[in-house]
């Protein structure tokens, strides 16, 4: 049987007075490069903030698409109609024919832009008519063409625009 005994530790010395702050020192060296490192950074968002414009460069250059185009609404059919329901701005204001003698037309320039614009129009037929019919056309084109048979219909043809689709 063998027993060691345990061997005392040596006494740990305590440094100098003066030694312990180079120590401290040595063990965040870090520390200012990253205040600095923060500093630097608050300041260019700072700077890029306040010497930023509101809009960006070229804003002033961008042009949003605008077009002019001629639309023709037509309503076919005997007689009269007691109603004509058609968009004139291409958003959503209307105007309205009450007894409108068929066939009708109405002829326009609407401007598009920079959103889609509505082409459209609506019509009601009288009890006697045995039909009625609409188109609409834009720029000389047909976009829309619709009918309806019997006495008392409606009928609507409508298309949507582009700003620029010449």
């Amino acid at each position: 049987m063998t027993t060691e005994t345990a061997k005392p530790k040596p006494p740990e010395e305590k440094p100098p007075p003066g030694n312990r702050t180079f120590r401290l020192a040595q063990r965040t060296w870090w520390l200012p490069w990253v205040l600095g490192a923060a500093t630097v950074a608050v300041a260019v968002v700072i700077a890029t903030d306040v010497f930023t414009p509101d809009e960006p460069a070229g804003w002033d250059q961008v042009r949003l698409p605008v077009a002019e185009h001629q639309v023709v609404y037509t309503v076919t059919g005997a007689g009269k109609s007691p109603e004509i329901k058609y968009v004139i701005d291409g958003v959503n204001g209307t105007e309205t024919v009450v007894n409108g003698d068929l066939p009708w037309r109405k002829e326009f320039t609407l401007k598009v832009g920079p959103g889609l614009g509505v082409v459209q129009v609506l019509a009601a037929n009288n009890e006697t008519a045995e039909s009625i019919g609409c188109t609409v056309s834009v720029d000389g084109n047909v976009v829309h063409q619709a009918s309806s048979r019997g006495a008392g219909t409606q009928v609507s043809c409508s298309s949507v625009i582009r700003p620029a689709s010449r």
